[in-house]
């Protein structure tokens, strides 16, 4: 992989090795956004006056995948910075579930032998409408035989509020499904069997039962990825076929790498190992030190240390 991503559409299409791997990649992207209907191209003209359309741009990402092998991903941004509070957009929080726990959810499932599988879902805010009119200048790749721009009729990456109509339109489906949103953690769903959760003799059966018709399941949600928890395979089969209903969806099985956190499971023996090596190797690439010492700790060599007197003012 390449030490750092283009930066611009003209450095992405006139590299001289990968040109042509990121120009199929703003093709297919192109291919998409018109797939989903993302917008409709009107003639400057029919823009109402006093609008100015907001400038766009491609970001270029290449994503190691888990199987091996690098796929090259772009994506059309419009520049949000260029909108005004109160008067192009109101609110925009959207959470994101908190990594304690993803932390803890992960115990849980090794200890329980649970199933951890994990998906992601494809072009993710385009799945939300835009709320009032959006004009956006044609990004680069766009050929276009007189003047025009873009009136967006779905949301895209880069508006201040593309999170939280994409938060909106998910927790909607969701709790339509039946999940149930956690109280400590607005993007921890679960479903589990009225029958078990009734049950006073045994409240742990809850989520020890394997039957898939018994048998609870958690989703986790961080924007458009998916962590599926469950005893049973089949409960998290249907919950896949379901979304798959609803989105497109990649299907990337038991997880091995979710937000750059890389999964090593051995269930024969329990374990579950994390780490973030490929993600500190692509940092340390970016700004010119792969080839730099490592240090088991920060501190200088032949630092020395005092112990701490607990009765000092110090």
């Amino acid at each position: 992989m390449d030490s750092a991503d283009p930066v611009s559409y003209r450095e992405a299409i006139t590299h001289p090795r990968l040109g042509q791997k990121w120009s199929d990649a703003v093709k297919e992207e192109l291919r998409s956004l018109a797939g989903n209907s993302t917008c409709d191209y009107v003639g400057v003209e029919d823009v109402p006056a006093g609008v100015t359309p907001i400038s766009s741009m491609w970001i270029f990402r290449t994503k190691e995948l888990p199987a091996g092998g690098i796929r090259y991903k772009t994506r059309p941004v419009i520049q949000g910075f260029e909108q005004q509070a109160r008067i192009d957009y109101n609110e925009t929080f959207a959470p994101v579930a908190r990594l304690q726990s993803l932390r803890m959810m992960l115990a849980f499932t090794v200890i329980h032998d649970w199933e951890i599988d994990q998906m992601d879902v494809v072009t993710t805010f385009l799945n939300s409408k835009v709320d009032g009119d959006v004009y956006m200048a044609l990004p680069q790749g766009i050929e276009s035989g007189e003047p025009q721009v873009c009136k967006l009729r779905k949301s895209l990456y880069g508006l201040k509020h593309a999170p939280r109509f994409w938060y909106v339109h998910i927790d909607q489906f969701l709790r339509s499904l039946g999940l149930k949103r956690c109280e400590y953690d607005p993007n921890i769903y679960l479903l589990a069997s009225i029958t078990l959760a009734n049950r006073t003799d045994s409240p742990l059966a809850i989520w020890k039962s394997k039957k898939s018709a018994d048998a609870p399941i958690i989703l986790l949600l961080y924007v458009d990825d998916m962590l599926l928890f469950s005893p049973s395979a089949n409960r998290v089969t249907e919950l896949k076929n379901l979304l798959h209903t609803k989105y497109k969806m990649t299907d990337l099985s038991p997880v091995r790498c979710f937000l750059s956190i890389e999964n090593k499971r051995d269930r024969s023996r329990w374990i579950l190992r994390i780490h973030q090596q490929r993600a500190v190797q692509k940092l340390l690439a970016t700004y010119g030190f792969s080839q730099c010492n490592g240090h088991w700790t920060p501190k200088p060599m032949g630092s020395k240390l005092w112990r701490l007197d607990p009765d000092s003012d110090s």
